[in-house]
């Protein structure tokens, strides 16, 4: 496999990587289209769940609290248009914004059931019902994190809140098998954040906060058995926690290091370590900083992945701008600023998501971004054999207010598939999910 070369810091000019003009050549979007009828909460997001072999839908909430509020959802028809929307049988009380959904050969989702237990629940596809399994001891909340891989399977951790400490949990879905049983992964402790990826041979990467020191173990697949906990670093308080794992065990960690609290909010930063499929993890590297009550933007704040072809990416909301980094294997590139979209005392502003091709080194990075009084979901993209992203791309209007916006790749065509929520705005406009695409060039 063939893998991206890394610029040199020489190439850097005021702050951003200089951009080949190949890379700028992009399909353009296409108009957004509302699922028909669509009314979904306020500040939900909406899913974008695409098998590899089973088609696709949006997965969201409709108005309500959880527990309580139905998931819907709308089947990606021909041309990835949404259809109309209906109920998702089996899906009880599955929250679409801080529950964790994944796709590939088959659909995963991982939260706290509000009831004091975690549901781990799968689907054979967009079709499909929703079987479910409450995991784990009881609990006064969980972290709840899943990935998946095509060929792989897929995976959940989720931690427990317990009198004395909680733990980190595992639990696998091989390939196209049921869910497997639940292995404890760690020590009792305050466990701050949890992530979890696949990849496709099956191996499972988990990495949580305990007490303060960022911890991983590795699920090898072809020996059926977990590696002893790795201590990576040291952390005060990993707010936002992300996980990647390639080819030959190649995996980064990345996580936003910044205490949050009510009463305000301390300073942080941005950190990130890598191993190759020979080397072990680096020392973390700082990627950015923040100020005091400078939030780190958007609700998963960063997000780490591996392209088709071995690259990998680390996007996230810094402090001055949306911010994404490539990784060839142990070596993290210097950030490019995306958009200059600044971390506030809101955090309402910044990192949607970051969606890479599972056939290609391509990649997209959505945001919300200010747009007067209101809101645009914006991107860009990174081209097949690029070696920064393209420019920022507007990919809403700027007439609403929006909720995070999800995205993914097309396993068929390597088409980008990104929806988001709409919310209601003073003109009377009602709640909407809308959703776009941009096709392969």
């Amino acid at each position: 496999m063939k893998y991206r070369t890394i610029l040199p810091a020489v190439a850097l000019v005021g702050g951003a990587l200089m951009i080949p003009s190949t890379a700028l050549a992009a399909a353009p979007w296409s108009a957004p289209v509302a699922v028909p009828g669509s009314q979904s909460m306020g500040d939900g997001t909406a899913d974008v769940l695409l098998t590899r072999t089973r088609g696709g839908a949006l997965a969201y909430n409709t108005a309500g609290s959880i527990p309580g509020a139905a998931l819907t959802r709308s089947v990606l028809g021909p041309g990835f248009t949404p259809q109309a929307p209906a109920q998702w049988p089996g899906a009880v009380d599955f929250d679409s914004q801080f529950g964790s959904f994944s796709a590939a050969d088959r659909l995963i989702y991982a939260d706290s059931n509000g009831f004091k237990r975690v549901v781990i629940a799968t689907a054979t596809g967009p079709g499909a019902d929703w079987k479910t399994s409450l995991r784990g001891p009881t609990t006064d909340g969980a972290f709840a994190a899943t990935g998946a891989a095509p060929h792989g399977g897929a995976a959940a951790v989720f931690s427990t809140f317990r009198p004395g400490g909680g733990a980190v949990y595992l639990v696998r879905q091989p390939g196209t098998q049921g869910l497997g049983p639940t292995l404890r992964l760690s020590s009792r402790g305050s466990i701050h954040s949890v992530a979890v990826a696949v990849n496709q041979a099956g191996d499972v990467l988990a990495a949580w906060d305990r007490s303060g020191k960022l911890e991983a173990r590795f699920w090898i697949n072809s020996s059926k058995h977990l590696t002893p906990v790795q201590e990576l670093g040291t952390t005060n308080d990993a707010s936002h926690l992300s996980v990647a794992l390639g080819e030959g065990r190649r995996a980064i960690v990345a996580w936003v290091d910044q205490r949050v609290n009510e009463g305000g909010t301390a300073g942080g930063k941005v950190m990130a370590t890598a191993r190759s499929s020979s080397r072990g993890f680096t020392a973390p590297k700082q990627l950015d900083t923040y100020g005091v009550n400078q939030i780190a933007g958007g609700l998963i704040g960063i997000k780490a992945a591996y392209t088709g072809s071995g690259t990998g990416v680390i996007a996230f909301s810094g402090d001055t701008a949306v911010r994404a980094a490539l990784v060839d294997g142990r070596v993290i590139g210097t950030p490019q600023a995306l958009a200059p979209v600044a971390a506030d005392d809101t955090g309402e502003f910044g990192l949607g998501d970051l969606a890479t091709s599972p056939d290609s080194d391509r990649a997209v990075v959505t945001w919300v971004a200010p747009a007067g009084t209101n809101e645009q979901v914006q991107a860009a993209v990174l081209a097949d054999g690029a070696s920064a992203f393209g420019p920022v791309e507007n990919v809403s209007g700027t007439d609403r207010f929006v909720s995070r916006p999800t995205a993914a790749f097309d396993y068929k065509t390597d088409t980008i598939v990104v929806a988001w929520t709409a919310r209601q705005i003073p003109n009377g406009a009602p709640n909407e999910v809308d959703v776009v695409t941009q096709a392969a060039p």
